[in-house]
């Protein structure tokens, strides 16, 4: 049975060129980038070259890339390390500001400092799945040292509009004469489609993630801004600027840097590929499915172009989003009840629920996310075997 892969939102296969690098770069360079002998300096040029390119990738400066074992230690990084660092500038309870919507490794973090004294306010999102403005702007206060909101939604698509929020943020420090309050963006669903140039969004940090951009997994990198100060999570080694400590990885970082230059010289062709396959199937599915509806800003607005093209977030009524699961990959279908990262416990998707409120958070759904490998036949063929399945899953 052919399998058809529309999971990619959760991990994106890795690139053949990537990996062709990343062969390359561990037979070319097998030192420790730290070490004194010439393998080592080779190495520590090739790494300091791929951090380069990264960089320039995001119109940034070299320095102001920090490499991470993925995008969940980069989220940490940012919302630990601000803190920790606005508390030795003395200020013992600091403020910040997540969306409501955000990632487990953004909303987890954010509880884990309120335990410990950080005062967290969460900011809330209409059904169409965009932050409110205006209440940002109310919730902004002296002791605010980190806005937190992502810049596409692991389930539903949306896209935030990071640049107003960079203007708020902006407004605020203007106002309270003080470097903080500042902006991070998780943008680790955003490298193959949608811009990253860090001063056209924006933001102070930027999250990134290599797996989910068809480069190899166990690698990501954090923007730090020049100026931006934070604390480092880990000690042992004078690595990555002294925020990181540990053995550079440098065939890791090679793949990374080969696969977000791919990512982004392909992003304007494949958005609109993978959009125009997306909005057929969304069509497709909520005529062959009557009840169906589609999560987040493309129900409200009644078209998809406000969301990432790959991803579409459907609830079928009278049905467990478990059991479609499970039927679906047992027809040859991969694909994801809700953010991988959650998928394990029986809670309801925090992201539905922000949008629609507890009870209605509850309802099924499903996520579809095309990739590069998604054909129109394997879209018709997830259409043909749906009602099938729902027929023999439906708890009415």
């Amino acid at each position: 049975m052919k399998r058809i892969y529309l999971d990619n939102a959760a991990a994106t296969p890795v690139d053949t060129g990537v990996m062709k690098v990343m062969n390359a770069t561990v037979k070319k360079f097998p030192g420790n980038p730290s070490a004194l002998h010439k393998e080592g300096v080779m190495a520590r040029q090739a790494f300091e070259g791929t951090r380069g390119q990264i960089a320039g990738v995001l119109s940034a400066h070299a320095d102001e890339i920090v490499f991470t074992s993925g995008a969940t230690e980069a989220n940490n990084m940012a919302l630990q390390g601000v803190v920790r660092h606005a508390r030795t500038q003395g200020i013992i309870h600091p403020h910040i500001i997540v969306s409501a919507i955000e990632h487990p490794s953004v909303l987890e973090v954010a509880r884990m400092l309120k335990r410990e004294g950080v005062f967290v306010d969460y900011l809330s999102v209409g059904q169409s799945g965009v932050v409110d403005l205006k209440e940002l702007r109310k919730l902004i206060n002296s002791e605010t040292v980190l806005v937190s909101v992502m810049y596409a939604n692991n389930e539903i698509g949306t896209i935030e509009p990071l640049r107003d929020i960079a203007k708020e943020v902006r407004h605020a420090r203007k106002m309270n004469n003080s470097s903080y309050p500042y902006f991070h963006t998780d943008a680790a669903q955003a490298a193959s489609y949608l811009d990253l140039s860090t001063p056209s969004l924006g933001v102070d940090l930027m999250t990134l993630s290599s797996g989910k951009a068809y480069g190899p997994r166990g690698i990501g990198a954090l923007f730090v801004k020049r100026g931006v100060n934070i604390s480092p999570l880990m000690y042992g080694g004078e690595h990555e600027m002294s925020r990181r400590p540990g053995t550079e990885p440098v065939a890791l970082v090679a793949g990374f840097a080969e696969a977000l230059t791919l990512a982004q010289k392909m992003k304007a062709k494949e958005f609109a590929r993978v959009q125009k396959l997306r909005d057929a199937f969304a069509k497709a599915i909520l005529k062959k499915i009557p009840n169906s509806t589609i999560n987040g800003l493309p129900a409200q607005a009644g078209d998809l172009e406000h969301a990432l093209p790959n991803i579409l977030n459907i609830s079928i009524p009278d049905i467990e989003s478990e059991a479609l699961v499970i039927y679906l990959d047992a027809a040859g279908v991969a694909v994801s009840g809700k953010s991988a990262c959650k998928s394990a416990d029986d809670e309801p998707s925090h992201v539905l629920t922000a949008l629609y409120g507890e009870q209605k958070g509850e309802k099924a759904s499903v996520r579809f996310s095309l990739g590069r490998d998604t054909k129109k036949q394997d879209l018709d063929y997830v259409v043909k075997v749906l009602p099938e399945i729902l027929k023999k899953i439906s708890i009415k």
